[in-house]
């Protein structure tokens, strides 16, 4: 599902059409030079640090992004995900059913670790994004062979959505005719048949809908609009990409972003333009040592992104994204380093077999830490970690969930 959906449907913005003549872009450059240097700086002097860190701090640093990310994509949708639910249902140790949210934000964390361990060309490669988003077979067919896929595609897929335009408009008649005179001893109003006449027919489209009878009705469950033209909007949107190769680093991302936006190329991904926005800042040089975690620094922001916004306004919103995320991993890095500094001071003359230094390397590496995550990272018993966790005294993180059982333990 998409971040921002439903502003061609609904608000009269044209989605498919993205078009930026050269004047605009002249226009663009000048208008958000400031703005583009200043998040190129932001995100340039992060990544050094990144670099330049202690290995445990900056892998501490690059999960809890990709966490902080997930949660702050969820937020923006206007879902409810809290970080500790998110990092049990990641390590397989729910206290509750995950939600929907809770689901989502584990599919995005999973991607985004997925992405951080390819390489930025080959990730941004249009047969490898073709793949991602499910239409590889996009090859611009000859005219022949478009008309007989299409036809073929609109009795395999479209069957229920015919089914239901042909029935319909003949059945609607009847149904009201059999309702009426069914009912016409129940209910004296008449509002009440008109009601009940469309929900009969409201039952008869999710049925088609969700045909459980036959082997082509269970593949094709998944509510997708026919007209939508997914392969369509991806052509656009890797025609801006290209376009902006001879941008700055910086505004051809955040460009990249928001024609993704703007278009949707996919209609059940629109979270994943952030992680490509990240990856072509990787690939451009501003972040070879992390994947930036730009959903994060939209949602710290004030900036909001809308279709109906000017063009430069929009951009000029997520390049202040683009410099409040690199903020933030700064932040986090200085966050992680010090509370590992305190933490290390308590295993100071402790034994060579001893575990707490490696339970401190923990805390760092992972957003949130349980007993028995702990447990079973370390291989010890739970009343061990229970015995490490008073050791660290007052240098043990902050605990999170207020409870007495299943409690968690993080760096803030």
């Amino acid at each position: 599902m998409a971040i921002w959906i439903g502003y061609d449907r609904f608000s009269g913005v044209n989605s498919t059409r993205y078009d930026i003549s050269r004047a605009e872009r002249q226009t663009l450059v000048s208008d958000c030079a400031a703005a583009a240097e200043a998040a190129a700086i932001a995100l340039a002097r992060c990544d050094e640090r990144l670099s330049r860190a202690n290995p445990v701090l900056a892998e501490g640093a690059r999960q809890r992004g990709h966490a902080f990310e997930a949660q702050a994509l969820i937020g923006l949708s206007g879902g409810l995900c809290p970080l500790e639910d998110l990092c049990l249902h990641d390590a397989g140790m729910d206290v509750r059913s995950p939600t929907r949210e809770i689901a989502r934000a584990a599919a995005m964390l999973n991607e985004r670790r997925r992405l951080a361990r390819r390489e930025p060309a080959e990730v941004l490669s249009p047969s490898a994004l073709r793949q991602r988003l499910g239409i590889e077979g996009f090859s611009q067919p000859d005219r022949t062979d478009r008309a007989a896929t299409t036809s073929v595609h609109a009795k395999q897929l479209a069957a229920p959505w015919d089914r239901i335009g042909r029935d319909d408009d003949e059945d609607d008649q009847a149904d009201e005719d059999e309702l009426d005179l069914e009912d016409e001893d129940d209910h004296a109003d008449p509002a009440f048949a008109k009601i009940d006449a469309l929900l009969v027919r409201t039952r008869k489209k999710l049925d088609a809908w969700n045909d459980l009878s036959s082997e082509e009705g269970r593949k094709n469950l998944t509510l997708r609009d026919p007209a939508y033209d997914a392969a369509g909007r991806f052509a656009r949107w890797l025609a801006i990409l290209e376009e902006g190769r001879g941008l700055p680093a910086a505004l051809a991302a955040a460009l990249a972003l928001d024609a993704w936006l703007w278009l949707e190329p996919s209609e059940r991904a629109g979270e994943l333009g952030f992680a490509l926005a990240a990856t072509l800042l990787r690939q451009r040089g501003l972040a070879t040592a992390h994947l930036p975690a730009l959903g994060l620094g939209l949602r710290r922001g004030k900036f909001r992104w809308s279709a109906h916004q000017a063009l430069s306004v929009r951009i000029a919103g997520l390049l202040g994204a683009f410099a409040e995320a690199a903020a933030f991993g700064q932040a986090d890095l200085d966050r992680l380093s010090l509370a590992r500094t305190l933490m290390l001071r308590s295993c100071e003359g402790r034994r060579g077999n001893s575990k707490l230094a490696e339970l401190v390397d923990l805390f760092v590496s992972s957003p949130l830490i349980t007993v028995q995550l702990a447990a079973a990272r370390l291989t010890v018993t739970p009343q061990a970690v229970e015995a490490m966790l008073k050791q660290l005294g007052g240098s043990l993180p902050r605990e999170l969930t207020g409870r007495k059982r299943y409690r968690a333990w993080g760096i803030m």
